[in-house]
């Protein structure tokens, strides 16, 4: 068995593509607060995170991105992504909203929110997505793979991140990456072995992001494996941050 380190910290600049802040309606998490988030971000070095409300997620998208502005407030480490509902939400209403707040991703949740990920129900959303170079989020298990598929190869000019990929998800994930070019995967349900050279085989560092899944996940969990997984330094820093800056438009 190997060394483990127990005081493991990233070596290089990380930025967390996946991380919920607030509370549920539904149940308790384990962390809720800004304070909680920041120190278990210290904890394993990572700098900064893109953080959406399970609140909007899981039951009301306004109130939701309400209660994550709020939380956020004043901290610039943390990086606002909206949750919508485009089968309810008026989408002038919402693109005002997200220009105002320089709001640079967005989010859908197709299955908890109770629409079909088809263009007539979210075509003139991603229309709007591309044309002002926002990308998209969403978990996988939201939807199918083939309404994925459609719009990614529907939407060329639209950058989608499929996050929360499960390793149950490879038999598609992986023709699905290599089939399309505007697509990144967040890693931090990809718990495989071999997980991370598979996708570095499939499409280079350029697509993958880390991502925690905090609090539902440990953050450092994934973080660890990257760092031990023999990647360069230039793909290791890649991956855990300059990858997330070039699709926010942060570089």
């Amino acid at each position: 068995m190997g060394n483990v380190d127990l005081n493991f910290k990233s070596a290089v600049p990380t930025f967390d593509a996946n991380v919920a802040l607030g509370r549920r309606h539904d149940r308790r998490v384990v962390v809720d607060t800004t304070e909680g988030l920041i120190e278990a971000m210290d904890g394993s070095g990572i700098e900064r995170a893109v953080v959406y409300s399970p609140y909007a997620a899981h039951f009301d998208t306004v109130e939701g991105n309400e209660q994550l502005l709020d939380l956020i407030k004043g901290q610039p480490r943390l990086i606002p992504q909206l949750v919508a509902n485009p089968a309810v939400e008026d989408l002038d209403t919402f693109a005002t909203q997200v220009e105002s707040l320089g709001v640079r991703s967005i989010r859908f949740h197709p299955d908890e929110h109770k629409y079909p990920l088809r263009d007539w129900v979210v075509g003139s959303w991603l229309e709007w997505m591309e044309s002002e170079g926002i990308p998209l989020w969403i978990p996988v298990a939201e939807t199918d793979p083939v309404s994925l598929h459609d719009i990614a190869a529907g939407h060329p000019g639209l950058s989608l991140v499929l996050t929360e990929t499960h390793y149950s998800q490879v038999p598609w994930a992986i023709p699905f990456l290599k089939s399309v070019s505007n697509t990144s995967v967040e890693v931090s349900r990809w718990v495989i072995a071999d997980g991370v050279q598979r996708l570095m085989d499939t499409i280079g560092a350029e697509r993958i992001l880390f991502g925690s899944r905090f609090p539902d996940s440990s953050m450092g969990n994934q973080l660890y494996n990257l760092h031990r997984s023999d990647l360069s330094g230039n793909d290791l820093a890649a991956i855990c941050a300059g990858n997330l800056d070039r699709l926010l438009g942060l570089e």
